[in-house]
């Protein structure tokens, strides 16, 4: 890295503090959630960009590990007086209450080692065969936390989770993500999972381990989701088994569409779109007056005006936004070490 580049990026760095402080002190109630949804956000679609994007395998089932990640943080960081009260769980989890750090950790292990196995077998599956056999483990494993009473509490979903969640945790990890990704993929691994990306029966010839790289996109994508589905947990404070359902997980591959999948920048861009854009368009499904005429409120169509922006841009920018470009600070330049 010269000297240059390094300037630059501490000067980024220092101007995002100084962003941060001015949404932390002047920004309150729901627009500082709404700036902390967005950074959580994005380090999930960060996560499933690794995996769908930067591996070419288009998985629906990361809202299993999610959901597991989730929950094992609930478990572990909720107070041991309203577990005994509604959960039924071993005396060492009833009483054992971690930090916030440790449960993050935690989560993002759990993300990972269920991802793995749930998603194991269906590794042999190609194309829409593996598609649904992803999208059958997002299904299941909401139907098994509802059905874990025990753990889960069921429908009825766990409350009183600590808000640990703040702007400072979000876009630190969130700068880490961005980091730890852009390194990979210009590491040996990245080289190797953009190779199965472009063709995985050339990458095979060339003696790439299909199999172990393609595990290991699983297994750093899922880590990253499940720390996303933690800090999702302890800012909204409840754990529900259709927090992470399939219309969670259409929107999120919605957002990298919208963006552009496979780049960093993309999923920054597609989160933001689908964030705040639903936001601004609120207003519109609550009803307006125009020229004097009334329009009443129509619930969902704010849903509807997302599905029509993301059908026009598959039509005039089917890459995306972004067009597979990155940030100036994500691209690698010619003659880089």
């Amino acid at each position: 890295m010269d000297m240059n580049k390094a300037m630059r990026s501490i000067a980024g760095l220092a101007a995002l503090i100084g962003l941060l402080f001015l949404a932390e002190t002047f920004l309150r109630g729901y627009y500082l959630r709404l700036v902390i949804l967005f950074g959580v956000t994005s380090i999930v679609a960060l996560g499933v960009t690794v995996i769908n994007g930067y591996t070419n395998i288009f998985s629906l089932g990361f809202g299993g590990p999610m959901m597991a990640a989730g929950y094992a943080s609930a478990l572990l960081t909720l107070p041991p007086a309203y577990k005994s009260a509604v959960l039924h769980l071993p005396l060492w989890l009833e009483q054992m209450q971690v930090s916030f750090p440790v449960a993050m950790l935690c989560g993002g292990i759990f993300a990972m080692l269920s991802s793995v196995v749930l998603l194991l077998p269906a590794f042999r599956l190609r194309g829409q065969y593996f598609i649904l056999a992803s999208m059958g483990v997002t299904i299941v494993t909401g139907n098994l936390a509802e059905n874990f009473r025990s753990f889960t509490h069921g429908d009825m979903g766990l409350r009183s989770i600590p808000a640990f969640t703040n702007i400072w945790w979000t876009y630190g990890i969130l700068v880490a993500v961005i980091y730890c990704i852009h390194r990979l993929m210009e590491s040996k691994y990245g080289r190797a999972l953009a190779a199965i990306s472009r063709d995985p029966e050339l990458a095979g010839v060339m003696g790439i381990d299909i199999a172990r790289y393609t595990m290991l996109s699983f297994a750093v994508g899922s880590f990253i989701t499940g720390v996303g589905a933690v800090l999702w947990v302890h800012l909204v404070l409840t754990m529900n088994p259709k927090a992470f359902n399939l219309v969670y997980v259409f929107q999120i591959v919605a957002m990298l569409a919208i963006g552009g999948i496979g780049t960093i920048s993309g999923a920054l861009v597609g989160a933001g779109v689908l964030t705040f854009g639903a936001e601004l368009l609120a207003p519109v499904q609550e009803g307006f007056t125009v020229m004097g005429l009334r329009i009443p409120p129509v619930f969902g169509l704010v849903n509807v005006l997302m599905a029509i922006l993301l059908v026009l841009i598959m039509i005039y920018k089917p890459r995306g936004i972004m067009n597979g470009r990155e940030l100036r600070m994500c691209r690698r330049k010619k003659g880089d070490p």
